[in-house]
């Protein structure tokens, strides 16, 4: 995507803490695209233990489709149709 001229930026993170995980433990994580708008896309994620399946945290984060110069910018509608192609 950034060589089509698309740069994306972390405008938003979340996260929210259900267990620990410790160390050398093996995690899952699950990342699902749940928006997209004319600048901007929303993926959910959800950690978990490898083996036990067990919750450890949910996240989100927002990123938005910035120019080179750092201003916020459409994402290219080719782009932007694969992505909402990916929503369903």
């Amino acid at each position: 995507m950034e060589r089509d001229g698309v740069i994306l930026a972390v405008a938003e993170a979340s996260l929210r803490y259900q267990a620990p995980a410790h160390y050398d433990d093996l995690i899952r994580v699950t990342t699902t695209l749940s928006e997209v708008k004319s600048r901007t896309m929303t993926f959910d994620y959800v950690i978990a233990h490898a083996e036990s399946g067990t919750p450890l945290a949910t996240a989100r984060t927002l990123l938005v489709s910035i120019d080179e110069a750092g201003r916020a910018t459409a994402l290219p509608m080719t782009v932007r149709a694969r992505l909402c192609e990916a929503l369903r």
